[in-house]
């Protein structure tokens, strides 16, 4: 099917997406239409950092709100100051609350992207909604996009319903809707749209009949195109576009995207240098030892629609070290390499921060620990 006019003409002119994004307002930085095809001629390694099991960033066994897991990281860099949003779990016995895990977005600071400190003096920069509204059992999966001087979070929602009461998907996994909040520092939060979703889950039997959430924003001008994670019984991943990033239209006829590798995929996570896009995103793989891993790959778009599997289908990191904190095994934790940050060029460096999961339980909890890592490249130049 030809893409649609209108969406190729916005999609056409994201000509800076998240690369310039990150190099404005000064920024030290390599060249900032370094080309998608630079990018995958540059392997990752995993850096290590001081945080155990190598992680950039763990979980605070003194927290009492991410002392069991942290992921969904979300990287802004505006050329002094690095910004993680990220999600921080803990265990609850409250029955709202799905799956037993309390969700609350928090940020971390750091000068050099590998010592990170917690802001805020601990606490989250973003909790549950009021009461009633679409976020009040909790907050997951931000996504956070720096325009001058004021940043706009877009989220997933959760209000404790669940497949069995919008009919469709599995009875217990939770409805997720997507929202939006302002910020000008990046810790006081203002939620859009009167606190309700700026995009809501779709009707039975449509992609995202259960979960619209896990989204990657890009901008030029007035648009914002997003894609995110869609779920009704299977992951996938869609398509939407807005003039405000608060009224969104679903596009690609409401269908999942094309040509991406694996039976399912979620955690997008989109780059455009100006002729072609690169998503890094995840998709479930077997392992010779019995059980799966959620794994990051690469694909590439010339519309940001139809993909193409890159780096020959390998994934993007190879195996974790045994004492990695990422060393999920597919029976214990499930989580290899998971919800890439965007890009990040800094001088001779490609950087993106991701999630992953351990293969053991932390002393007193029932489950592995998920924590952020830092992943980096250096840009190879064709000769």
């Amino acid at each position: 099917m030809k893409t649609p006019l209108a969406l190729r003409q916005i999609l056409g002119s994201v000509v800076c997406g998240m690369i310039c994004l990150v190099i404005a307002e000064g920024v030290p930085a390599a060249d900032p239409t370094v080309s998608v095809d630079t990018v995958l001629r540059s392997p990752f390694r995993r850096v290590a950092g001081k945080a155990p099991g190598g992680a950039a960033v763990f979980p605070d066994s003194n927290s009492k709100w991410f002392d069991h897991s942290i992921g969904s990281p979300t990287v802004d860099f505006d050329g002094t100051t690095y910004r993680m949003w990220f999600v921080g779990m803990s265990r609850t016995k409250d029955p709202r609350i799905p799956y037993g895990f309390d969700e609350r977005i928090g940020l971390f600071t750091s000068s050099d992207g590998v010592v990170w400190r917690i802001a805020n003096g601990g606490r989250p920069v973003l909790d549950h909604g009021p009461e009633g509204a679409f976020d009040d059992c909790g907050i997951a999966h931000p996504f956070v996009l720096r325009i001058e001087n004021r940043f706009l979070m877009w989220y997933g929602g959760i209000d404790g319903r669940a497949g069995k009461d919008v009919g469709d998907g599995p009875r217990h996994v939770r409805v997720e809707q997507v929202g939006l909040a302002t910020s000008s520092d990046g810790i006081h939060w203002v939620r859009a749209n009167k606190g309700r979703p700026v995009m809501a889950v779709g009707k039975k039997g449509s992609i995202d009949s259960v979960q619209a959430t896990g989204m990657h924003v890009i901008r030029r001008g007035n648009e914002f195109v997003m894609w995110y994670g869609a779920y009704n019984g299977k992951h996938t991943i869609g398509l939407a576009t807005s003039p405000d990033g608060i009224r969104w239209t679903k596009q690609n006829g409401g269908k999942s995207l094309p040509g991406l590798s694996g039976p399912k995929q979620l955690g997008p996570s989109v780059h455009f240098d100006g002729s072609q896009y690169l998503m890094y995103y995840n998709t479930i793989v077997a392992v010779p030892t019995g059980g799966s891993l959620w794994t990051m790959f690469a694909a590439t778009s010339q519309d940001g629609i139809h993909w193409k599997p890159a780096l020959e289908g390998r994934p993007v990191l190879g195996p974790a070290p045994p004492d990695n904190f990422g060393s999920a095994n597919g029976k214990k934790g499930n989580n290899h390499s998971v919800h890439p940050s965007k890009l990040i060029v800094i001088k001779n460096r490609l950087r993106i921060w991701y999630g992953a999961e351990g293969h053991k339980p932390l002393p007193g909890k029932q489950f592995a620990p998920s924590a952020i890592g830092l992943m980096e490249a250096s840009p190879e130049k064709r000769q």
